[in-house]
Order: C-alpha cells, then sequence, then structure tokens
C-alpha cells in the first residue's frame, strides 16, 4: 500500500492550502471538537481462543471533527485514531486509524457536489486492512424531490489469518480495486423521507489470481429502498437491499442476499433505548470465500440520573458467514458502561462485559473485559457572522 500512503500525503499537502482560499470568506462558521482518551483493564480471552490467557489491556484514542462552512458549501476532516496495547509476550497491538478529507460546494442555487477522500488502517490479530476511498456526491433539490448521484474508487489491501499459511497472515496482501455508481432520488416531507437507489460496481483483484490460483474478480447490483422519520422525539430509519454478486470467472457461486438495515430510538424521560439491526457484507480473503456476509443486533437502555450520570446496559449479537466456506463465527455479549462527567469536559468511565464466542465445529469460547478510563473533550468552535452562500 505504498502508493495509498503517497497519494494520502499528496492530497493531505492539497487540503492544508484550502484554508487560504476560503479564508477570504469571514461569514463561515468554524465547528472543531476533539477527544482525547485512555482506557485500561483486561481481556480474559483477547483473541477468543480456548484454554488461551487474559492479557491486560491499555486503550489510547482521540477524534478530530473539523468543519468550515457547511455540508454543502464547505470543508473539514474526520479523524480517528485508536491503538490497543496487549501483553506483548501474548499478543500484537490492534489498531484503527481513519482519515476523512471532505469539501463540498454549491454549483448552482439547487444543486451541490460533495467530495470526500477516506484512508484507513485497520489490524487486529486476525486481519489486516488497508484502504483508499474516493467518492463524489452530487445532489439536485427539487422542491421536496432530492435527486443524487454517488461515484466511489477505492484501492484496498487485505489479509487476514489462513490455514494455508499455517494459521499465520499470508505471504502478501490481496489487492482490490472497486468502481461503483449509485443514483437515486428521495422525497421528504417534514421529518419524513422515503427514497430509492440502484447501486453498481466492479471489484477486481489486482494480483489475477488468489493464493490457490482461484479468481475473485466479481460485479454487484443492489437496489436500495430507505425510509427515514421522526415522531414526538423518536427517530427511526431503515433500509432494504436485494444484493446479486457475479463471479464472471465461474470459479466462486454466485449470490443472492437481501441486505437490511433498521434503527430505532426512543426517549423517555430519563431513560432512552436504541434498537438497531443489519446485514452488510464484507469481503474476505478465507479460502474458497470472497464474502463475508455479517448479521448484527444490537439493544441499548441509558438511565441518566442527572447531568453528571449515566449508566447504560448493552446486548449484542454479530453472526459472520463466510459463504462458500460453510463457516461460521457467532459473538453473543453483555455489558454495562457507567459514565460520569467531571466537568470542564473530562468524563471518568468504568464498563464490564462478558461475551461468548462460537466457531463452526469449535467450542464456545466465555471471555469478559473490565475497563476504566478517562477522556477529555475539547471544543475549539466559532460561531459564523453570517450565513455563508449556498449553506
Amino acid at each position: 500500500m505504498r502508493p495509498v500512503r503517497s497519494v494520502f500525503a499528496l492530497f493531505c499537502v492539497l487540503l492544508s492550502t484550502l484554508p487560504a482560499v476560503a479564508g477570504e470568506d469571514t461569514a463561515e462558521t468554524l465547528v472543531s471538537t476533539a477527544v482525547v482518551g485512555l482506557r485500561g483493564g483486561v481481556d480474559s480471552s483477547p483473541t477468543n481462543s480456548k484454554g488461551e490467557k487474559g492479557s491486560p489491556t491499555l486503550t489510547s484514542f482521540a477524534s478530530w471533527n473539523y468543519l468550515r462552512g457547511t455540508l454543502q458549501d464547505g470543508y473539514g476532516l474526520d479523524l480517528l485514531l485508536v491503538d490497543t496495547q496487549y501483553d506483548p509476550r501474548q499478543l500484537a497491538a490492534s489498531r484503527l486509524h481513519t482519515l476523512t478529507l471532505k469539501h463540498a460546494t454549491g454549483i448552482g442555487e439547487n444543486l451541490t457536489l460533495q467530495s470526500s477522500l477516506a484512508i484507513e488502517n485497520e489490524q487486529t490479530w486476525s486481519r489486516r486492512r488497508s484502504s483508499l476511498t474516493w467518492r463524489e456526491r452530487l445532489n439536485l433539490s427539487l422542491g421536496a424531490f432530492r435527486l443524487f448521484t454517488n461515484a466511489e474508487a477505492r484501492l484496498a489491501a487485505l489479509n487476514e489469518r489462513n490455514v494455508f499459511a499455517y494459521g499465520d497472515f499470508l505471504p502478501q496482501d490481496e489487492n482490490l480495486a472497486t468502481l461503483g455508481i449509485t443514483p437515486g432520488i428521495a422525497w421528504r416531507r417534514g421529518d419524513t423521507e422515503i427514497g430509492v437507489s440502484f447501486m453498481a460496481s466492479s471489484t477486481r483483484f489486482t494480483n489475477g489470481t488468489d493464493y490457490l490460483g482461484l479468481r475473485r474478480d466479481n460485479y454487484r447490483l443492489q437496489p436500495n429502498l430507505f425510509v427515514s422519520t421522526a415522531l414526538k422525539g423518536a427517530t427511526f430509519e431503515a433500509s432494504l437491499s436485494p444484493l446479486q454478486i457475479i463471479f464472471p470467472d465461474k470459479e466462486f457461486e454466485n449470490e443472492k442476499k437481501l441486505l437490511y438495515t433498521a434503527k430505532l430510538r426512543v426517549p423517555y424521560e430519563w431513560l432512552t433505548l436504541d434498537l438497531s439491526s443489519g446485514r452488510t457484507v464484507e469481503d474476505t480473503t478465507l479460502p474458497f470465500a470472497v464474502i463475508n456476509l455479517v448479521t448484527q443486533h444490537e439493544g441499548k437502555l441509558t438511565a441518566r440520573f442527572n447531568d453528571t450520570n449515566a449508566l447504560s446496559l448493552t446486548v449484542r449479537q454479530k453472526l459472520e458467514d463466510y459463504l462458500g466456506l460453510d463457516a461460521k463465527t457467532r459473538t453473543s455479549s453483555v455489558g454495562l458502561d457507567y459514565a460520569r462527567s467531571l466537568g470542564n469536559g473530562m468524563t471518568a468511565t468504568a464498563s464490564a462485559a462478558w461475551r461468548k464466542t462460537k466457531d463452526t465445529g469449535l467450542e464456545a469460547v466465555p471471555a469478559f473485559v473490565v475497563q476504566l478510563g478517562l477522556q477529555k473533550q475539547l471544543d475549539f468552535s466559532e460561531p459564523g457572522k453570517g450565513a455563508k452562500k449556498g449553506g
């Protein structure tokens, strides 16, 4: 992924020149917030393996959200850095680093163009992934209707622990190049929006064939129906997407799967209930499988006793189905999270969770995690003196 890093560095240089140009508009609004924190504790089975020793954990995290102008006419960035250290005698550190550069401009009174460049680096004990994604989105507002077209280009390098590498990572990454386009239309009235879209994409594995000599190139077709609404403080959003995956070289079976998302938030006095469910697909480098079908469900009840103290109970279930491999991983967990505001942007946290992981053909592995943390929120925002044209 060295070419990806070089391209990313070039775009960072280009972004650094933007404030000098956009800064001429003194009416802009600046939104700039950051969070930094540290969590420490113990995980009884960080790799969810039978007979594994527990390990102390230390997680440092930082995020920064910056926006000058508006989402319709402005520029900004989103940064997330998460690093978790384990006992180095047992496990290497895991990390998730993402940076998204954003720019939007009003082409006409009702037409906007939104651009973004995102770079991501993920590393866990079983998976390594780096990607560079360029997205363009064209929005046209026509009264209650909104027409849009999304275009996306992505380069990714993926590597997962593999039985053909004796349980280690592959000698070299599998490199993917994806091009996709998604036109759509939506109708909005008040807090309710209903729309449809259609996504068509092509994924090419630049290595040609994989480590088994198989060609993984595929096309994907995905119509999508989506809806969102709000009523008396409660919010709901959902989507339904029949996905078809076509392998032109016939070395993998074509797939047809129904994907979906659903989210519900219901606040009631000092309680808030959050429910979510979704099914998505991910790429995988496991043998004889190209697609990982991921189904997740989550329920969360948060009690805010006052402005200082909050307690959350969370229940999750995740099923990973590696299509064509007859291998599944099911993870169930329940956890408690307590947060106490200390004033001046400081928050102390305490959490405890129990989980159980079951892989096909193996015994279920239970585990627990206990953590204490401290985080600081910073706000560098500046209110604008007027509305920016096109915002």
